[in-house]
């Protein structure tokens, strides 16, 4: 169900290269900008906030947020209105039973779980408020990770001002020691710099970008839901796919109307 997505590691990675280009060409050299004292304060620091907040089978799933992150959805609206002209096609040929060979070859768990009720013969109502629980549950489930990120992002700044603090301490401590003075006005500007690094360039868009998807998906499985109550119903396929047509943007509509015009050609 999910595809890499390459515009996320794309945008990751050219943002940190662009950071070291900028960084390079004041003609300072870029390990100045390597404070291994930072990294602690602003990084662990701020991961330690998040085990405050959560409870640690949550934070325990961060890594595979993260990787989801860079994930993006493999079946598209126009790909599931096809497969459903083609199975609506085929149960009011051959009845709903007829779908159980079809059920074994998809891959959506949603909507595999949805056509097996249908062929269990479950009522539409009862089919509804499963399915609709189960998108409910879902859109929970990544709220929670995608508040994790955006929590990141905001403690990750909060350190980087400690680390600021804690540089600047230093500093008056030591203003009889030059050296004492340098390395606290490292850790000073550094960790301000780091943390706005991570907020701004890691967990902020990953956050958004985890938003986007789960609204996708929530967005296509309501329509998958519209198009098995349909099968169920045994309406006529053309009806099952003006009704789903609907869920489509006008892109997405002007697509999906050339496809149709090219397999109507080919046929």
């Amino acid at each position: 169900m999910k595809k890499q997505d390459l515009m996320t590691l794309l945008g990751v990675v050219a943002g940190i290269i662009l950071l070291l280009w900028g960084m390079s060409l004041g003609g300072s050299k870029l390990k100045i900008f390597y404070d291994f004292p930072s990294i602690i304060i602003t990084g662990f620091g701020s991961f330690c906030s998040l085990l405050i907040n959560y409870p640690f089978r949550e934070v325990s799933k961060l890594g595979s947020i993260i990787i989801e992150s860079f994930k993006e959805l493999k079946s598209s609206k126009i790909d599931m209105i096809e497969r459903f002209s083609s199975l609506s096609k085929k149960a009011r040929r051959e009845g709903l039973l007829s779908l159980e060979d079809e059920v074994s070859n998809i891959e959506d768990d949603y909507l595999k779980k949805g056509l097996q009720m249908v062929i269990d013969g479950i009522e539409p109502e009862t089919i509804r408020e499963i399915m609709e629980l189960e998108i409910g549950e879902m859109e929970k489930r990544h709220k929670i990770g995608i508040d994790m990120l955006k929590s990141w992002a905001a403690y990750a700044p909060a350190f980087g001002m400690i680390g600021t603090l804690i540089g600047l301490i230093q500093m008056l401590d030591g203003l009889d020691d030059s050296s004492k003075i340098a390395s606290g006005m490292a850790v000073a500007l550094i960790t301000t710099f780091y943390g706005a690094v991570m907020a701004n360039l890691i967990f902020t868009p990953m956050a958004a970008k985890l938003a986007l998807r789960s609204e996708k998906e929530s967005g296509l499985n309501e329509m998958l839901l519209e198009g098995i109550l349909a099968i169920q119903s045994g309406v006529n396929p053309r009806i099952v796919e003006e009704k789903l047509i609907c869920y489509l943007s006008p892109e997405e509509r002007k697509k999906y109307g050339e496809v149709t015009k090219l397999q109507e050609g080919v046929a």
